[in-house]
C-alpha cells in the first residue's frame, strides 16, 4: 500500500503536529497517541489536494494551512478545530504568523498579505478588493504589506518584528520595516542565482543566513546590506543529491501566471495529450497517461534521459549552544548538513547521511534534530510499498553527542509516525511533487544563457523578416525578431545614463529609523517610495 511522507513537523512539548499530503495530524509527544485527525474528518474540511505551506503560531495554539487550493484554512490545534477558511488571491508560496497571532501569507505575485486569525466584519463583508499598489484582486480583504516584482520564495520577521526580510527568485533580498514594508530599510545583494532560504540566528540576530541556487551561503549584516563572507557549501553537498531534473525537460512558470495546468495548454497540445491517453488504453491502461500540461520528466522519476543536478537549498536553522552550529538540508539530498560559526575561519561542512531524500527537519529544543524522509521512493525513482525494518521508516531522529549527530533511542512519537500510514494513490504521490522546487525556481537557463552569448546588433532586423511572417533564411520568425528588437531597446536604455532618469532622491544618509511621540515609526530624513 503507498502512503503519504510527512512534509512538515511542528514540534512541541505536549503536542506536535505533523502534515502529510492533504491531511493534519495531532499527536501526543511523550506518549505518541494520535489526538486528533482529519483523516477522520469529512471530505469538505480537508483541502482539496496537498498543503503546500503550514506555520504554526508563536503560542502553539493554532496552526494556518494552505495548499493549491488557495483557501487559507486556520485551525485550534486543541481538538484540531477549523476556525475559519478564506479564499487566497494566488497560490500561496510561504506563511508565517506575527507574534499577535496575524497570518503572513506570500504568493506567486510576489505580494505579502496580512489577515487577521478571526476575519472582521469588514473583511468578511468587503468581497473582491484591490488595493492601489497591489497586483491582483483579494477575495478576502487582505491588507497588502508590501510587493516584489517576483515570486517570492520566502520571508521571515525580526525578533523583535520591527522589519521583514523578503526574498524572491531574482536573486533579491530585502529589508523592509514591519507592518510599513513600502519602507526600504536595506538590500541584500549579491546572490547569482534564486534564494530559497533564509534564516536568522538567536545568538548573532544581526547576522542573516540566505541560500538558494548559488554553491555558497552568504552571511549578511541585514540592517546594513553588507555581505560578510561566503560559505561554499555545493562541494560537500553534491554526492549527496540523488534527485535530478530531467535536461532539457525543465519548464518553469512564470510568477505572472496562475491559470491551472489544464486551462494553460489548448489545442495541439491537448490533442497529444488525449492521443497518448487513448494509446495508454489501447495498451491495456498498463501505464497511466502523461499531463501534456506538465513536464513529461519529472525529479525523482525513472528517466532513459540525461539528467541534471539542481542545487536548492530547503531550509537554514541554528543551534544555539556552546559552540554555535548552523543546520541546513537541500532538496533531494540524503543527508542533513552542519557547520560551526566559532570563529572566521573557513568552517568545515559536516554531514549526517540518512540514505534517503530528506524531505524537511526540524529542531527540538535541545538541538536534536527530527528529520522527514522519502523513504518509499526506490533508486529507480519509482514510489515503492511501505516495507518493513529501518528502510522504510518516515521519519528519523538525531542527537548531538559532543560536535557530532548520532541515533539514539527512538522516541514513542517517533515510533508512532513511523507506523502511522495515511494511504495515498499513486496519483496523489505524483500530485504531491515532493520536489517541485528544483523545476519551478531555476529560469530557463538555456534561452537566458543564448540571449547573453548572442550579439544583437550583429543582426539586420529591418531585412531578416520575410513579408509573409515566415522565418528568414537564418531561422528566425518575425515575432522572434520582434522580441529581440525589445531586447535591443532595453539594452539602449541600459546603457544610455544608468541612474540618470530617477525622479526621487535616494534616502539621506542621516536618514534614520525613530519612534514618534504617538507611538508611530518616523523619519529624520526624507524617505523614497519603492514602486
Amino acid at each position: 500500500m503507498s502512503r503519504y511522507p510527512y512534509t512538515r513537523l511542528f514540534w512541541q512539548s505536549e503536542h506536535s503536529i505533523i502534515i502529510a499530503g492533504p491531511h493534519i495530524q495531532v499527536l501526543d509527544t511523550n506518549t505518541g497517541d494520535v489526538l486528533h485527525s482529519t483523516a477522520k474528518f469529512e471530505a469538505d474540511q480537508i483541502a482539496s489536494g496537498p498543503i503546500r505551506c503550514a506555520a504554526l503560531s508563536a503560542c502553539g495554539k493554532y496552526l494556518a494551512t494552505s495548499g493549491d487550493d488557495k483557501n487559507l484554512k486556520t485551525w485550534e490545534v486543541n481538538g484540531l478545530k477549523l476556525l475559519n477558511s478564506r479564499g487566497l488571491p494566488k497560490k500561496p508560496t510561504y506563511i508565517n504568523f506575527a507574534d499577535n497571532n496575524d497570518i503572513l501569507i506570500a504568493d506567486k505575485f510576489g505580494d505579502i498579505f496580512r489577515y487577521q486569525l478571526y476575519p472582521n466584519s469588514n473583511e468578511v463583508s468587503s468581497g473582491y478588493t484591490r488595493d492601489a499598489l497591489a497586483s491582483h484582486e483579494n477575495p478576502s480583504g487582505g491588507e497588502l504589506i508590501l510587493g516584489h516584482a517576483s515570486l517570492l520564495t520566502t520571508f521571515l520577521l525580526t525578533a523583535d518584528e520591527q522589519y521583514i526580510v523578503t526574498a524572491d527568485r531574482d536573486e533579491h533580498i530585502r529589508v523592509s520595516w514591519y507592518p510599513q514594508g513600502y519602507t526600504i530599510e536595506s538590500y541584500c545583494l549579491g546572490h547569482q542565482q534564486y534564494v530559497s532560504a533564509i534564516h536568522i540566528p538567536s545568538f548573532s540576530p544581526g547576522t542573516l543566513i540566505s541560500g538558494g541556487g548559488d554553491s555558497v551561503l552568504k552571511l549578511w549584516d541585514w540592517m546594513s546590506g553588507k555581505l560578510l563572507r561566503n560559505i561554499d557549501v555545493f562541494s560537500a553537498v553534491q554526492p549527496f543529491i540523488v534527485v535530478k531534473a530531467p535536461q532539457k525537460k525543465r519548464e518553469w512558470k512564470d510568477e505572472d501566471e496562475d491559470i491551472e495546468p489544464t486551462e494553460r495548454k489548448r489545442g495541439r497540445r491537448k490533442r497529444k495529450g488525449k492521443h497518448k491517453e487513448e494509446k495508454s488504453a489501447d495498451d491495456g491502461g498498463a501505464e497511466e497517461s502523461q499531463d501534456p500540461a506538465m513536464p513529461e520528466g519529472r525529479p525523482g522519476e525513472a528517466s532513459t534521459e540525461e539528467s541534471e543536478v539542481v542545487f536548492v537549498v530547503h531550509r537554514v536553522a541554528s543551534i544555539p549552544s556552546v559552540t554555535p552550529r548552523i543546520v541546513f538540508s537541500v532538496v533531494g539530498a540524503t543527508a542533513i548538513f552542519w557547520f560551526s560559526m566559532d570563529d572566521n575561519s573557513e568552517p568545515c561542512i559536516r554531514h549526517e547521511p540518512f540514505y534517503k531524500p530528506i524531505i524537511d527537519f526540524t529542531l527540538e529544543d535541545d538541538g536534536s534534530v527530527w528529520v522527514l524522509l522519502d523513504a518509499d521512493l526506490s533508486s529507480q525513482g519509482s514510489w515503492s510499498s511501505a516495507g518493513g525494518g529501518d528502510d522504510s521508516n518516515l521519519v528519523e531522529v538525531r542527537r548531538w553527542t559532543l560536535d557530532n549527530l548520532a541515533a539514539s533511542h527512538c522516541p514513542p512519537l517517533a515510533l508512532a509516525l513511523n507506523s502511522c500510514i495515511l494511504p495515498a494513490t499513486q496519483a496523489d504521490l505524483k500530485v504531491l511533487d515532493l520536489y517541485s522546487d528544483i523545476l519551478a525556481l531555476p529560469k530557463n537557463v538555456e534561452i537566458e544563457a543564448e540571449d547573453r552569448t548572442q550579439d544583437l546588433s550583429e543582426i539586420a532586423i529591418d531585412d531578416a523578416a520575410t513579408a509573409d511572417g515566415r522565418s528568414n533564411g537564418g531561422g528566425i520568425t518575425k515575432r522572434g525578431l520582434g522580441r529581440l528588437k525589445h531586447k535591443q531597446a532595453l539594452r539602449r536604455l541600459q546603457e544610455v545614463g544608468r541612474g540618470e532618469f530617477l525622479d526621487f532622491e535616494p534616502l539621506p544618509a542621516d536618514g534614520k529609523r525613530v519612534k514618534s511621540g504617538r507611538g508611530g515609526d518616523t523619519l529624520t530624513g526624507d524617505v523614497g517610495m519603492d514602486t
